[in-house]
This record gives C-alpha cells, sequence and structure tokens, in this order.
C-alpha cells in the first residue's frame, strides 16, 4: 500500500477523468491520497472530494501566494482575516481534514509581499495548534526564515512536513529535531537532483512520498500531467538511495 502525502486532484486538470486517474491509483497500490488546499475555495473543494471519496483526506489553508488575503502589504491582518481563519478552523472539524496547510514562505515567485507573507504563516500556525493538526509546509527560496518564524511561534505540536523538500543538510537536521517530515516527488528522479545525497542522511521515517499532481511528474513522465498512480517511480527512485 502507498499513501500520496500530496496531491491538488480539484483541479481542473482532472474535472474530465478523476474517476480514472483514481482506478490507475489503485491499480498501482496508491491507496491513500491527501488532497491539499492552498486558498479557501481550493480547502472546500478538498473537503467535498474527501467526503465523495473515502480514500481521499483533505488538508485546509493559504498558501503564501494568496497571502494577500490574510495579510496586507505591511504584514497587518486584513479585514477578511478572522472570517477566513474561522472557516479554515470550522473546516478542520470535518472527518476526512487531517492537516493545515499548504501554509509557508515562497520567496522564489513573491506573489504576495514578504510581510504578508509571514503574518499569513504566523496566522496559520496558531491556528494548526489550536486545532491539533500537523503542517503541510510550502517553502521556497525560505528556509532559514521558515525556520526562524517556526522557532518563535513554536513548531505544530502534532509535527508536519516540508512537502516538495529542496533545502540542505542543514535544514535536514532542524527537520529532524522538531519531528518533522521531508515530502519527496518527482525531483528525486530527476538527473541533477541534491535529493538522494541528503536522504542519505534519513531514516526511512523521516519520509513522505508525493506526486503533487498536477505538478512535478517523475522521469520517465516528466512534460506530461503528473497523477497518483505515477507514485511508484518515485517510490522506486527513493529505494534504490
Amino acid at each position: 500500500m502507498l499513501v500520496d502525502s500530496h496531491v491538488h486532484l480539484n483541479r481542473s486538470e482532472f474535472r474530465r477523468d478523476l474517476a480514472a486517474v483514481l482506478d490507475r491509483a489503485a491499480a498501482a497500490g496508491v491507496t491513500r491520497l491527501l488532497n491539499v488546499g492552498y486558498d479557501p475555495p481550493s480547502s472546500e473543494e478538498s473537503v467535498a472530494l474527501a467526503e465523495a471519496h473515502p480514500q481521499i483526506l483533505a488538508s485546509v489553508g493559504v498558501h503564501p501566494h494568496d497571502a494577500s488575503l490574510l495579510a496586507d502589504p505591511e504584514g497587518r491582518p486584513t479585514a477578511a482575516a478572522a472570517g477566513i481563519l474561522e472557516r479554515l478552523e470550522s473546516l478542520t472539524a470535518h472527518p476526512p481534514v487531517v492537516a493545515v496547510g499548504e501554509i509557508g514562505l515562497d520567496f522564489f515567485r513573491d506573489l504576495s509581499p514578504r510581510p504578508a507573507q509571514r503574518t499569513a504563516f504566523a496566522l496559520q500556525l496558531q491556528l494548526a495548534r489550536k486545532v491539533g493538526l500537523p503542517v503541510i509546509f510550502h517553502i521556497r527560496d525560505a528556509y532559514a526564515e521558515t525556520a526562524a518564524l517556526v522557532e518563535t511561534i513554536g513548531p505544530p505540536g502534532a509535527g508536519g512536513v516540508l512537502h516538495a523538500f529542496a533545502g540542505d543538510l542543514e535544514t535536514v537536521e532542524w527537520a529532524q529535531r522538531h519531528g518533522l517530515l521531508l515530502g519527496i516527488g518527482g525531483p528525486v528522479t530527476y538527473p541533477k537532483s541534491r535529493l538522494p545525497e541528503l536522504l542519505r542522511a534519513c531514516r526511512v521515517d523521516d519520509i513522505l512520498l508525493e506526486t503533487d499532481a498536477p505538478w512535478l511528474p517523475p522521469t520517465p513522465h516528466r512534460g506530461q500531467r503528473n497523477e497518483p498512480a505515477y507514485l511508484v517511480d518515485v517510490c522506486r527512485a527513493f529505494a534504490a538511495h
């Protein structure tokens, strides 16, 4: 049995053939999937998807790209922030919801101002601690900043995962100290990936496998839409290292 710990099956890329995608996943041995929210509508969709399909679990949260929903450019909470957080909290009461995320900092694309990202991240870390759920971290070009903020607020009591991990050995060791897992997906199969080297410093229990479908397809599916059945290729690459 394999678990795909990060998918986005609510997206339009899967609208026409979701049933076939789920069938291919099951045939490949991928029997559980976590559909990850990234803004209020997708969080609602994730919960609805999970309630319609028993093999799917859900998470809810606001991605750093959409941090401006929760904070202004100076990092002050928006007028809408309290209502959004209240709705996310209410969604966590649904039985299929098992995590808060994906949330974090993305200083590569900077689609929301960095002060807004920090505030949105902090507010949602506090929410995760309040409801006792693990966190799905989205971190890009911001590992040091993420670690500093987590140290200030405190790590999520229920743990979490660094989704699409692309950090260094220092970050691996920091994650291990705080009981945080590393999300390993398609990039582990890429010829120039540094992940195989870093994985040698990890225990099997430090890792969650993921596809991030429809993105980051593994070799030999690069250039195609990613889907949960391809988790088998990620698993083989991980096992080889």
